[in-house]
C-alpha cells in the first residue's frame, strides 16, 4: 500500500484530501477537495492547480486538513464554506437554513416566465414567499423583477437572520421585507389581504419515513423542521393551498415546489379548495414533477 506523503505543498495536501474524501465515500472527492482547499488557502481553483508545488505555511496545512476532515464526517460542503450559488449569485448559508437546491430555480424561472409572457404584470407586483429560509426565492425575484415588493416569512428566527444577511449583501433591502411567523400569520396587520399578485413557496415536503433514507449530509446536518412535513409530507402544502386564496387577488397565482411524487395530490388539494383554476405541473431538469401552479378564480 502506497503511503501518501505528509502534506507540505499544494500537490501533497490535495492528494491527501482526495484520498481522505474517497475513504469517506464522498461522491465528488476531487471537486470537493479542490473547493475546500481553495477556500482554506483563499485562492481560486485555477491557482490551486497552476502552482501545485508551492510550499505551504503550517497554518494553511492545519486549516486545509480541518476543512477536509469536516467534509469526511459528511458535513455539507456549503456549510463548511458558508456559501452557495443559486441562479448565478452567491448566498450565505449555514446550519440554520436548508441548503438551496437547483430544483428551486425552476420555481423562480416559472414566476419569471409568467411575467415575460404577460400572465403577470411586469411592474408593481406584490409577492409573498412562505418559508423563505435563506431568502433565495424572495431575493432572486426581487433582483429580476426590479419594481416588485416581496414579503417573506419564516417561523424560524434563526433562518431569518441568515436571510437578512443575504438581503443586505445582494442589495434588495428596499424591496424584500422579512417577517417571523407561522406561514401567512406573519403578515397579519402588515399586508392587505386580497392584494397579493403571487404567492410562492418551497415548504417542507419530506415524509417522516423518508428522512432516515436521505444522505447523511441532509439527514444529520440540515434543519429537520425545514425538511419534514408529517407522515405524508403534505402538512404545509395543504395549509398553503388553503390559506392562499385569502391573500391573493382574483387572478393572482400560487406557485409551489413539491416532492416528485406529490403533484397529483397537490393538484387535487387545489381542486378541492374550489378557488383555483388553470392548474399546471412542471418538471425539473431530471424530468421529475417539481412545481405546481394555479390561478385564483
Amino acid at each position: 500500500m502506497t503511503r501518501i506523503q505528509d502534506p507540505e505543498t499544494i500537490r501533497t495536501l490535495l492528494s491527501w484530501a482526495v484520498s481522505t474524501l474517497k475513504r469517506a465515500d464522498i461522491e465528488y472527492p476531487q471537486s470537493d477537495a479542490a473547493t475546500l482547499l481553495s477556500h482554506a488557502l483563499s485562492c481560486d481553483r485555477v491557482k490551486l492547480y497552476a502552482d501545485p508545488d508551492v510550499t505551504l505555511q503550517e497554518i494553511d496545512i492545519i486549516t486545509g486538513k480541518k476543512l477536509i476532515t469536516q467534509r469526511a464526517r459528511r458535513v455539507p460542503l456549503q456549510y463548511i464554506t458558508g456559501h452557495t450559488e443559486f441562479m448565478s449569485r452567491n448566498f450565505s448559508v449555514d446550519k440554520r437554513v436548508l441548503i438551496p437546491r437547483p430544483e428551486t430555480e425552476v420555481l423562480v424561472e416559472r414566476a419569471l416566465d409568467m411575467v415575460k409572457s404577460g400572465t403577470l404584470s411586469k411592474t408593481g407586483l406584490t409577492i409573498i414567499d412562505i418559508g423563505t429560509g435563506s431568502g433565495i426565492i424572495a431575493i432572486s425575484l426581487a433582483i429580476h423583477l426590479t419594481t416588485c415588493r416581496v414579503y417573506a416569512s419564516d417561523i424560524s428566527k434563526e433562518s431569518l437572520e441568515v436571510a437578512a444577511i443575504n438581503v443586505k449583501n445582494l442589495e434588495v433591502s428596499e424591496r424584500v421585507n422579512l417577517f417571523q411567523g407561522d406561514l401567512f400569520d406573519a403578515f397579519d396587520g402588515k399586508l392587505c389581504k386580497g392584494s397579493v399578485d403571487l404567492v410562492v413557496s418551497n415548504p417542507p415536503y419530506v415524509t417522516e419515513s423518508e428522512l432516515s433514507c436521505l444522505e447523511p449530509e441532509v439527514r444529520d446536518h440540515e434543519p429537520v423542521t425545514a425538511l419534514v412535513a408529517g407522515e405524508v409530507g403534505l402538512y404545509y402544502l395543504k395549509r398553503i393551498v388553503n390559506g392562499s386564496p385569502e391573500w391573493l387577488r382574483p387572478g393572482g397565482y400560487l406557485i409551489l415546489e413539491i416532492g416528485e411524487t406529490q403533484a397529483e395530490q397537490v393538484a387535487q388539494l387545489m381542486v378541492q379548495s374550489g378557488t383555483f383554476a388553470g392548474i399546471k405541473i412542471f418538471q425539473d431538469l431530471q424530468k421529475r414533477d417539481r412545481i405546481v401552479s394555479a390561478r385564483r378564480r
